[in-house]
């Protein structure tokens, strides 16, 4: 299927004007994307209007965009992290510099989306979990798992009793024996979805464990599964699927806790410092 509407965008009969090849050229570059695009958010992209975008769907012999997401999701799994395309045709952007300012422009972008995350119920909520929680257990998979990993460890160093969980006792017990109350289970997963994510999720809220997920707008279940769900931009790259915008919504978290928690944190890096010196974990 894919293949298919490559062919045709690639075709000279869809790249006659302008406009023609800027739609083209979007669609041969974000292809794994498109089934989450509208109309009107391609256009946008674009500077075009959602009518020139509707009028070349109708050349490509799609009755709108709907038709060809419904190809496009027939024809292919939509993985998360792989290299879109061949690499050879973004070759002459990286030497001009244009693929390189445009990813940057897209974080930029993402960063602004983050600050209208900030001032959204549901963080001051998660902040308020992530402070109040007897125990913290972060859990994440594949590619997200070191990322959450990294969370994990620098959260532990604003306040006691932090944990990864990895699952491979095959029980997650550590969170789900029921013998500490006010836990908190702070999972990470983004598409391509884990399939443990979700069981873990319901499992947890059964044994009264409140369940932050913090995932993408690609997420079709995150509400249902979650006492809070934080949702943030996904990735649209050309090239990859990067992970700069979880990162930086874990370091601003990390931050607003600091701060909230004031001389807590001094007094328990001061701790962990002392620690660290006595073992001989860095140079002096």
């Amino acid at each position: 299927m894919a293949q298919r509407i490559l062919k045709l965008v690639q075709g000279e009969e869809l790249r006659r004007s302008k406009s023609d090849k800027l739609i083209a050229n979007y669609i041969e570059r974000n292809l794994a994307e498109i089934p989450f695009e509208t109309a009107r958010s391609i256009a946008t992209r674009l500077e075009l209007s959602p009518m020139t975008v509707g009028r070349y769907l109708r050349r490509m012999g799609f009755d709108g965009l709907d038709q060809l997401k419904h190809e496009l999701r027939r024809g292919s799994s939509n993985p998360a992290w792989q290299v879109k395309g061949p690499v050879d045709r973004f070759r002459e952007d990286i030497r001009e510099g244009k693929l390189l300012a445009g990813l940057i422009q897209q974080q930029i972008d993402n960063l602004g989306r983050i600050y209208e995350l900030t001032a959204a119920p549901e963080w001051q909520q998660t902040i308020d979990a992530l402070v109040s929680a007897s125990e913290v257990y972060v859990a994440a998979y594949q590619n997200v798992r070191g990322i959450a990993q990294y969370f994990a460890s620098q959260l532990s160093y604003t306040r006691p009793r932090v944990q990864f969980v990895d699952g491979l006792n095959g029980t997650y017990s550590e969170l789900l024996d029921g013998s500490v109350e006010g836990r908190v289970l702070f999972l990470h997963d983004v598409r391509r979805f884990a399939a443990k994510a979700r069981p873990l999720a319901m499992e947890a809220r059964r044994m009264g464990v409140k369940v932050v997920l913090l995932t993408d707008e690609f997420c079709p279940w995150g509400p249902e599964v979650s006492d809070i769900c934080l949702v943030v931009p996904g990735s649209h790259g050309p090239l990859w699927d990067g992970s700069a915008t979880i990162v930086a919504v874990m370091d601003l978290m990390l931050s607003n806790i600091i701060v909230l928690l004031g001389d807590e944190v001094g007094e328990r890096v001061d701790l962990l410092t002392r620690l660290q010196n006595t073992f001989g974990d860095f140079e002096s």
